[in-house]
């Protein structure tokens, strides 16, 4: 049996992982691998679909269909609208998922803290304070290190919610 050379979406997923510390490639390659199962996202409610590779108590693994639910959206620096929604990850200290509903948009605000982003689903354009604007979309890799100052806006474009997760980075 030949094997499929390897996808241009592979090669990216690669170099990415390549640039990225430790942390977030442990990460990364977990939720690159679950993308391609995201489903667009829905209000409400307001999830992430998954699939759940695990072994049942004979050792014998199985493929479950699953969501992971996110709080109920708050009103962020973008307005009144509810707009953005998290959900901590357990057992992984301060691994964060955001959900941005699609076309909300956070005015100016700063990085809570030093972290990686990692977009797993939708796009988001961000403006950075001197003007530059940027497009993230799926496996995309930020260092989110804007935690002083007048920060960035970030906006989420297309028609799907844009999620990321994020894992706090140590200061250099």
């Amino acid at each position: 049996m030949q094997r499929e050379p390897e996808s241009e979406r592979a090669m990216k997923n690669k170099a990415i992982l390549a640039t990225a510390g430790f942390g977030a490639v442990l990460a990364a390659a977990v939720v690159l691998s679950l993308a391609d199962e995201a489903k667009p996202m829905s209000s409400p409610p307001l999830a992430l679909h998954f699939v759940h590779l695990y072994a049942d108590a004979n050792g014998v693994s199985h493929f479950r269909d699953e969501r992971l639910m996110f709080g109920a959206p708050t009103a962020g620096p973008g307005g009144p609208e509810p707009s953005l929604a998290s959900k901590l990850l357990s057992n992984t200290p301060g691994a964060t998922l955001l959900l941005l509903k699609r076309g909300a948009k956070e005015d100016w605000h700063k990085a809570p803290r030093r972290m990686y982003l990692i977009v797993v689903q939708g796009m988001s354009e961000v403006t950075a304070g001197d003007g530059e604007v940027r497009r993230f979309g799926l496996g995309s890799v930020l260092l989110m290190d804007d935690t002083t100052g007048k920060g960035h806006i970030t906006r989420a474009i297309g028609n799907v919610d844009h999620i990321a997760l994020t894992i706090p980075a140590p200061t250099e």
